[in-house]
């Protein structure tokens, strides 16, 4: 029992006299092992909404960042600023669409099961070395010979033509696409409100997720 004490005792005292993220029996813990140690801060402007705006669907863009402010703050090492220029990245999204669609009706005619399907564009930059860390740059196709086709010949060197700019220093924007789905049952008490709040929790969900550093 003493030396189980004792075991437990040294375990616990080398996880907290470590130094940036603690290890135990070779593995990485907390949120180091999952999120880049490099990036401590991000910037996070309120999101746009480009989707057709009624009443419910008012201020969804407020919720949405609101939402991601704090599962980054619970979920992740960074810290969010309101600063861009004190930031390390920024954070930047655009609500595309909030449809509605009807899954199942009842006798009456009347919305038994129904969702709220959110559609969102977000682009995570480093604002030090400007890549696109949402979204890798995809790289260009390898043209390969086609069997039974000759080698196409060697277009020759032209002076008079100037060269191409270069594109390697270029880095591609495409933002992510994400969809979230919050289905609500009125004859519950559920609304339009209860789906849209679950595909906003979701959306957050997935775009701290997609920040996580890739294997």
């Amino acid at each position: 029992m003493n030396r189980r004490r004792f075991l437990i005792a040294g375990s616990i005292g080398a996880l907290a006299g470590c130094q940036g993220t603690p290890t135990f029996l070779g593995y990485k813990l907390g949120a180091g092992a999952l999120y880049d140690t490099n990036i401590r801060t991000v910037y996070v402007p309120t999101f746009n909404n480009r989707g057709f705006q009624t009443t419910p669907d008012r201020g969804m863009e407020v919720d949405l960042t609101r939402a991601v402010v704090r599962e980054i703050g619970a979920k992740t090492p960074f810290k969010v600023v309101s600063d861009p220029d004190k930031a390390d990245t920024e954070l930047k999204g655009v609500i595309v669409s909030v449809t509605k669609n009807i899954l199942n009706r009842n006798q009456q005619n009347l919305t038994r099961e129904a969702e709220v399907v959110l559609t969102v564009d977000v682009l995570w930059r480093d604002l030090r070395t400007g890549k696109n860390l949402s979204s890798a740059a995809k790289p260009l196709p390898v043209v390969g010979l086609t069997p039974g086709l000759p080698a196409p010949e060697p277009i020759p060197f032209d002076p008079s033509v100037p060269l191409p700019p270069n594109a390697a220093q270029q880095d591609s924007w495409l933002p992510v696409r994400l969809v979230a789905t919050g289905r609500l049952i009125p004859e519950l008490g559920e609304s339009i409100t209860t789906g849209q709040q679950k595909a906003v929790n979701q959306l957050a969900v997935q775009i701290v997720s997609m920040m996580e550093k890739p294997l």
